[in-house]
């Protein structure tokens, strides 16, 4: 297995490896992490143009779950990115199969354990557990499509309206307008493929209509949110779909004096979690790991990490999960024993309203 972390040196000696991976081949596997962000969309977009434009390959993008987020689908209409579910696809069929915003044997991916990977594309941190070809990633790029758009200018291949507007939201949306995680890279990409893209399509992207199931949610979430000190738990309970796991996460967040928010939800028989951090060495996907205890079903960044418990038949209920979960959301951060209370409570709603009344 071949590492390189991608950096303006290193882009040549990529290049000359991913020659080298898919000589010879006339298909190939793009294959995203489960209900895929903008991020992994636009790194896929970008890998598909790469290998069809220079290895004259037919590229197919595939992933698990759905997608449901508003914003997402949007995406995904807006741009006309061709994807196909895991489900509908034989992994044996195509020559080379390439892993994006992933990585094999990571629990947020459908790739099936007996299918080869020869490439991965990613800007978390790499792990020597991966059984790869090569693996290519920045830990401290804030985005792959970042990643994937330089390779595209490194090999002189043209970044056309759809995908330069794919790379910027994607760019706009992992770093949170650049300013979450993005480094000059990230930056520089973004104002290169600003000019090439759509402002329209955007502008519908990230501003969609949303659907009644997101304000149940979101009445949902206030009603069940817990505080404690600066921290804020949040267990939905059973969700429509696990992205809005991430969503309540980010607009819990933006609470005045927290500094720390674990959201849960249920979806499927399995529990997801989303956690955010305003200090920027927080170590976030760490903190996660330690509260699951589990290195493979969770992972992230500094600021914001993900994961997922997988609930067996007669196993835990998912009540007493959510309850575990809260502790070790405190205890993990320095607190064994924590008292937590109601976001907002009933008798703040109903003052709130008489005052609004008079």
């Amino acid at each position: 297995m071949l590492k390189i972390s991608q950096s303006a040196s290193t882009i040549p000696k990529i290049l000359r490896a991913l020659d080298d991976v898919f000589a010879n081949a006339g298909t190939l596997l793009i294959v995203l992490h489960d209900n895929p962000d903008p991020d992994a969309l636009a790194s896929g977009l970008a890998l598909k143009t790469l290998c069809e434009t220079r290895y004259n390959l037919t590229a197919v993008i595939t992933h698990g779950g759905l997608i449901n987020r508003a914003e997402n689908k949007s995406m995904v209409s807006e741009l006309g990115i061709p994807l196909t579910v895991m489900d509908e696809v034989d992994t044996t069929k195509f020559d080379r199969i390439a892993v994006v915003d992933t990585q094999p044997g990571r629990g947020n991916n459908s790739l099936p354990h007996d299918a080869y990977c020869h490439v991965v594309f990613d800007h978390h941190a790499s792990t020597d557990a991966a059984i790869t070809d090569l693996i290519i990633y920045n830990k401290k790029i804030g985005a792959t499509a970042t990643l994937l758009g330089e390779l595209l200018q490194a090999a002189n291949i043209e970044i056309k309206t759809n995908l330069a507007t794919a790379i910027a939201y994607a760019i706009r949306t992992e770093t949170q307008e650049l300013r979450r995680e993005a480094g000059k890279r990230d930056i520089a990409m973004y104002l290169h493929v600003y000019p090439l893209s759509s402002l329209r399509k955007i502008g519908t992207i990230a501003f969609p209509k949303l659907p009644n199931s997101y304000f149940e949610m979101l009445c949902v979430a206030l009603f069940k949110a817990q505080i404690f000190r600066q921290f804020i738990f949040v267990p939905l309970g059973a969700v429509v779909m696990p992205e809005i796991v991430a969503e309540m996460a980010d607009l819990f967040l933006r609470r005045e004096r927290v500094t720390w928010v674990l959201v849960s939800g249920l979806y499927n028989s399995s529990v997801y979690l989303s956690l955010r951090t305003t200090h920027y060495n927080g170590q976030a996907f760490r903190v996660l790991q330690r509260i699951l205890n589990d290195t493979k079903m969770a992972g992230g960044h500094d600021t914001f990490a993900g994961g997922r418990i997988d609930l067996e038949p007669n196993a835990i209920s998912p009540d007493d999960l959510q309850e575990q979960l809260c502790n070790r959301f405190a205890a993990v951060l320095g607190y064994e024993k924590a008292s937590w209370k109601k976001l907002i409570s009933n008798n703040d709603v109903d003052m709130d309203l008489s005052e609004s009344s008079h």
